[in-house]
């Protein structure tokens, strides 16, 4: 029996290695290759002094998190929106140039309860501590009231319980609290949960959306201001992206501009080859957009995109009514974005 205990264990541990996840006890955290790259630059980012390029599409943001830090009133805020798109660059540069690095700390990736628990209670006399692509906490009851307990107050205090068995751990069952939370995620699970709901409404929701053409301005500026780049290497990063991007392009975010200029320094003759390697393109869309541009009439453009596709008619329409929802969503997005 000790000897097949032993054998789970060790298949465990080596499971835990080839698959990033930390084990520590009962506490168990899970880190993709992304999440871990981005502890690293965290980690740089909370020592060194380096200045982030201000861009007028994240003011709003940038006040709410400055509101979260200076005001009584809320002591959480939720950040949500698709991936790579700033949400933590621009979170990590505001609380920098507010609080000094002991007065902040930040966690991503799959978390248990206990990982949380311990998390929180390590920091909590800190200022603000950020939670990022942790969407797995809203999934779990107890992970979810373990956060309420640091939302809200209760005769002046803000008592997080947390009661375990486990000698793997040193945590009271009861403590105070005194960070705000800020919470980053590319959506909110289980949305219309009254318990999510309640957690929401103790925090301040915003969501970071922009709209393609935003993206694409948002890059050019990136580029524009970046001092590391000569005049011709800026020229040729944008040219190389308005040349390969377009609304067909699947995941185009930040990462995409960062992808582009890291092959542009390493072979500016190979870097557009590959960028169209690494970049997908969604084929339905393409052929739709080719459709639309072949006649102005829905039976011919569908023909057309029969055609290109071998797909149904259905897909078509499918295609379609996905394509105009999204314009609608953009268009929304235009229409209440600031500073227009």
């Amino acid at each position: 029996m000790e000897k097949d205990i032993n054998e789970v264990k060790e298949l465990l541990e080596n499971t835990a290695r080839d698959s990033d996840l930390k084990v520590s006890g009962e506490i168990v955290t899970l880190k993709t290759k992304e999440q871990r790259e981005a502890d690293k630059e965290i980690d740089n980012w909370k020592e060194t002094k380096k200045d982030y390029i201000p861009i007028k599409e994240f003011d709003t943001a940038h006040e709410l998190i400055n509101c979260l830090l200076r005001t009584p009133q809320f002591n959480g805020l939720i950040l949500h929106g698709e991936g790579g798109v700033g949400k933590t660059v621009l979170t990590l540069n505001t609380i920098k140039s507010e609080l000094k690095a002991n007065e902040w700390d930040y966690m991503n990736g799959y978390t248990t309860p206990l990982s949380l628990a311990e998390f929180l209670y390590k920091n909590r006399n800190k200022k603000v501590i950020i939670i990022d692509d942790t969407e797995g906490i809203f999934n779990n009851h107890l992970s979810m009231s373990l956060i309420k307990g640091g939302l809200w107050e209760v005769d002046g205090k803000r008592v997080i319980t947390y009661s375990t068995k486990s000698d793997k751990t040193d945590i009271p069952d009861q403590f105070v609290v005194n960070f705000k939370i800020i919470f980053l995620c590319n959506h909110i699970p289980n949305e219309n949960d009254s318990s999510t709901r309640a957690m929401i409404s103790r925090t301040i929701p915003y969501m970071v959306k922009f709209t393609f053409k935003e993206k694409m301005d948002i890059c050019k500026t990136f580029v524009e201001k970046d001092p590391t780049l000569t005049p011709e290497k800026k020229k040729r990063v944008i040219e190389l992206l308005e040349k390969n991007v377009t609304e067909t392009t699947r995941d185009f975010n930040f990462r995409t501009l960062r992808k582009l200029l890291s092959f542009v320094e390493y072979n500016d003759a190979k870097a557009e080859e590959l960028f169209r390697a690494t970049t997908e393109v969604d084929e339905m869309k393409e052929a739709y957009f080719k459709s639309v541009k072949v006649s102005k009439v829905v039976k011919e453009q569908r023909q057309h995109f029969m055609k290109l596709t071998g797909r149904s008619a259905r897909t078509f329409h499918y295609v379609k009514k996905s394509v105009v929802a999204k314009m609608q969503s953009d268009k929304d997005v235009g229409a209440t974005t600031p500073n227009k």
